[in-house]
């Protein structure tokens, strides 16, 4: 899994230094999102939880990790949707993908 940045350069015109500007913001941001997903859902925190899945899906389309983005679209919906019975496990299984892919993406100096 890669990202793909069409989009992205294409949203920000061409702007080299703004899309680098983006991905260093979603560098800093989307591990943040991510790790506050458990405690959003252990804590029933749904209309978070919902927000935050919804930002995490709009910022994996706009750097082209369509997989993370549509699993991010699934949970949401079932999030929204009041299935949080099966919301955990899926959970758990987004973070040990998005985990491998970050390591990979963005290995640790």
């Amino acid at each position: 899994m890669t990202m793909n940045l069409s989009l992205l350069q294409n949203l920000m015109g061409g702007d080299d230094r703004l899309v680098t500007r983006f991905i260093t913001i979603f560098k800093t941001q989307v591990p943040q999102q991510v790790a506050s997903l458990p405690q959003l859902y252990e804590n029933g925190e749904w209309e978070a939880l919902s927000t935050t899945l919804h930002g995490l899906k709009t910022q994996f389309n706009y750097v082209g990790l369509a997989d993370l983005a549509e699993q991010m679209r699934h949970l949401e919906a079932l999030v929204d949707q009041g299935d949080t019975s099966s919301t955990g496990p899926q959970l758990a299984a987004f973070q040990g993908t998005f985990d491998h892919f970050w390591a990979t993406a963005f290995p640790a100096g």
